[in-house]
């Protein structure tokens, strides 16, 4: 069995090590170290690039930030929202709300709702975000976790709290519950969206968050490059743990 490295900073330590457990149940050995070691055969990154000579799942992932991304997703033809530069002029805002955000950010705490030419302007002047989108109402919102051109896990974003969620972001802090939605895994209008995302990031894995608008489209929000895993016996990682061992059995 081939000796595994994963490159990954400590926010990820939860879903690195659950990923860990699981390759070391299937027969790998596994190793985490603050600098790569010598003698492992494959290296799995997790949020982190690699410039070296070993095979390697996620070497060339952040070649794109949070906005560049959407210029990545406009090359292979996947539906994305509206985003804007900060100093967008000729933009037709139109009354829609915007979303501020940044181009690095994690768990949407970036986020700032502007609904009025008033709150824009504000933001603007203040320097501290770097691209608008445009919010899309939505239905619901799902996490896909994909391996290559494999959709390995579907989940929808489920709100817990009482009546209809207002809000602009859907993650745990709001109140939102991951369900497991196993019969959406082979739903073409839903992994093919994600699978191209992907590969548009010129990355082999990841979980990407896509939204279900109340028109009826469905548009690409992100890909999750050290997305989280809560439980050691969530499908996701089970199922990227097992993806990995066959990717790396088959070099």
């Amino acid at each position: 069995m081939k000796s595994i490295y994963i490159a990954g900073g400590k926010r990820s330590n939860t879903a690195i090590n659950i990923v860990k457990g699981h390759l070391e149940n299937l027969g790998h050995r596994v190793t985490r170290d603050a600098k790569d070691p010598d003698g492992w055969d494959i290296t799995l990154r997790w949020g982190r690039s690699y410039a070296g000579n070993k095979p390697a799942l996620n070497a060339r992932v952040n070649l794109f930030d949070k906005y560049t991304c959407f210029q990545a997703f406009d090359r292979f033809n996947v539906r994305h929202p509206i985003v804007v530069s900060m100093n967008e002029q000729e933009y037709d805002f139109g009354g829609r709300v915007l979303l501020a955000r940044k181009k690095h950010h994690t768990k949407g705490k970036d986020i700032v709702p502007c609904q009025t030419l008033e709150d824009i302007e504000r933001i603007q002047l203040n320097g501290l975000h770097d691209f608008f989108s445009v919010f899309i109402p939505t239905q619901t919102e799902y996490r896909v976790w994909v391996f290559q051109n494999k959709a390995l896990a579907v989940y929808e974003k489920v709100y817990k709290g009482e009546g209809e969620y207002q809000g602009y972001c859907r993650n745990r802090r709001f109140g939102f519950k991951f369900e497991k939605k196993d019969e959406l895994r082979t739903h073409k209008a839903i992994t093919l969206p994600t699978i191209q995302a992907v590969a548009a990031l010129e990355m082999d894995w990841g979980a990407v968050d896509l939204l279900l608008g109340k028109d009826g489209l469905l548009y690409i929000l992100e890909v999750n490059s050290m997305p989280h895993i809560d439980k050691p016996a969530r499908s996701s990682g089970v199922r990227l743990a097992k993806a990995i061992s066959n990717w790396a059995e088959g070099l």
